[in-house]
């Protein structure tokens, strides 16, 4: 997810609005031309996705996807950080697990879902499973990274005067490591919200994913395009506040 637009001040908002705009004009323009078979006009669809809203519909499911998001960013970020930190003070430790991270990030998502759907069955743990497969290897070589970036005439130093490691991590790898974490953090979790929804239209069984997937399997192509739209403004305000959680990251680095 691109966050530029969200990061350099209200100004850039009015600008973002009007891409949006300029993205209604293009969807009402394939309505025009395609008719409702292709495409849904976008006042029936946003009307549809406002009904949701107001009757209350919208609430459990995207609870449902944000719990899902939530906590497979939780496992994922928590494995691929703890084992970044470990590949990054064993050399050869991180090499090996370099390696393996390299081979799960190489198969494509929807593998991993289909193979979530026959470990874990319709149970909501698909969703979740997907966002942490697909969210650790990129914690974790950001991490490994972070650790393999301390300066060498700093860890002389330290060596010398015989520091602790408490005071090693904290003043040498710890600026480093948030360095490399800060925007892989922020952009994991954007990443999560797309797996989530991917996993959520595969496995048909919860959250705003799943509604996607009934309103397709009842041919509803103005309420498919209505739970579209409401999974994208929650994206939009992901992104929001991933630009705010940027600047505290860098700032505390």
């Amino acid at each position: 997810m691109t966050r530029g637009w969200a990061r350099r001040g209200p100004g850039r908002f009015f600008f973002a609005g009007l891409g949006l705009a300029a993205l209604v004009g293009l969807w009402q323009l394939g309505f025009t031309l395609g008719g409702p078979f292709v495409l849904p006009a976008p006042a029936e669809t946003f009307a549809t996705a406002w009904s949701f809203v107001r009757s209350g519909a919208v609430w459990q499911p995207a609870a449902a996807t944000t719990g899902h998001v939530l906590a497979g960013y939780a496992a994922g970020a928590a494995a691929g950080l703890a084992l970044g930190l470990i590949g990054g003070s064993v050399d050869a430790l991180g090499t090996a697990l370099q390696a393996i991270s390299t081979i799960i990030l190489g198969i494509p998502p929807i593998i991993w879902i289909v193979l979530a759907l026959f470990w874990f069955g319709p149970q909501g743990l698909v969703p979740t499973f997907a966002v942490a497969i697909g969210i650790g290897p990129l914690v974790f070589a950001a991490a490994l990274m972070g650790m393999r970036a301390a300066h060498p005439e700093l860890e002389e130093l330290a060596d010398a005067f015989r520091a602790p490691l408490k005071q090693r991590f904290l003043e040498i790898r710890l600026p480093q490591l948030s360095v490399a974490l800060a925007p892989a953090l922020t952009s994991a979790l954007g990443f999560a919200w797309k797996m989530a929804l991917m996993a959520e239209v595969l496995d048909a069984s919860s959250g705003l994913g799943g509604q996607i997937a009934l309103a397709r399997a009842n041919l509803d192509l103005p309420e498919t395009m209505a739970w579209v739209v409401i999974a994208l403004a929650l994206l939009l305000v992901t992104d929001v506040l991933l630009a705010q959680l940027g600047r505290w990251l860098r700032a505390a680095a």
